[in-house]
């Protein structure tokens, strides 16, 4: 059982390539390593590496077309290690994070 998931749901009012290719530069940017990248079901997972407070974690992004147009995305940041007491913090920053530098790339429109 990871204590410390943290998810959050996000939309876009930008075409889902355009925001799947933000997605990807914004990992690349943040220095994430790409475990696995499925472009045609628009999911991607990225792994921080171990520090001093963690064993890593992991991002999880899908993204989807909703009924407007506009996309979704829904980022999940999980411990690689569920038992680290830090976990539901250092994940939700995480997000945050990973959020705030997409938001560079797809500025509000």
């Amino acid at each position: 059982m990871a204590w410390g998931k943290f998810e959050q749901n996000y939309v876009y009012n930008y075409d889902i390539n355009a925001c799947l290719d933000a997605v990807m530069r914004t990992g690349a940017q943040r220095k994430l390593k790409v475990k696995a990248a499925d472009r045609n079901a628009y999911k991607v997972v990225f792994s921080t590496g171990m520090s001093l407070t963690t064993w890593g974690e992991k991002l999880h992004v899908a993204l989807g077309v909703l009924p407007d147009g506009k996309t979704g995305i829904n980022i999940a940041s999980v411990s690689n290690l569920g038992t680290e007491i830090t976990a539901k913090s250092r994940n939700e920053k995480n997000v945050r994070e990973f959020i705030n530098t997409l938001n560079t790339f797809l500025p509000p429109r």
